[in-house]
């Protein structure tokens, strides 16, 4: 193990219980304490670039041709995006341990904290979006706007999220128009 390796390893934060001991990757399954996103390799690296500082615990394997997000269970359910596959509850997925073998090609992009793991939804849907070239959808993009949507403080705020709607009924709920989406910006 190089020094500037181990030095990172040396601040890292515990890790969360489903990460595998050892050095080998084990199955561990997805719908419990998060769901994974996936992506082509190439793909997946250019949303990382697209998510920057938003993004949490990410795995990687270009041997593989994949990067995998963990979402929370259930957030990324009924996402419609071409290269993307979301594996829920009943699936699972190959999870690398804190310290892989150096000849493992399935390693962590970003390692997961065990308060703060999982990539906002939001944000993820929107970078992958981006790269496979489809227009973002602003019903399920919305996101606060305004410092008391962030905290909570306006009691009729519905934090801009948009109620499912029935498939072809010509319904469409739109994200919360309050006047704490006016404020500007603070994410």
């Amino acid at each position: 193990m190089d020094a500037k390796r181990s030095t990172a390893r040396a601040v890292s934060p515990p890790f969360p219980a489903w990460i595998p001991s050892g050095h080998l990757a084990q199955p561990r399954p997805c719908g419990l304490a998060w769901d994974a996103v996936i992506t082509t390799y190439i793909d997946g690296i250019r949303a990382l670039g697209h998510l920057g500082l938003a993004s949490r615990a990410c795995m990687q394997d270009p041997e593989a041709d994949l990067v995998a997000w963990l979402v929370k269970p259930g957030s990324a359910e009924g996402w419609d995006l071409p290269g993307v596959r979301v594996l829920g509850r009943g699936e699972h997925i190959d999870v690398p341990p804190a310290e892989p073998l150096d000849t493992a090609t399935l390693q962590w992009a970003i390692e997961p904290d065990p308060e703060d793991y999982w990539t906002c939804p939001r944000q993820l849907h929107r970078a992958v979006a981006t790269v496979a070239g489809v227009k973002p959808d602003p019903r399920v993009l919305s996101t606060f706007t305004s410092l008391e949507c962030l905290t909570g403080e306006c009691e009729r705020c519905t934090k801009g999220e948009v109620a499912a709607t029935p498939p072809d009924t010509g319904v469409v709920e739109e994200p919360c128009a309050h006047l704490c989406h006016r404020w500007g910006a603070t994410r």
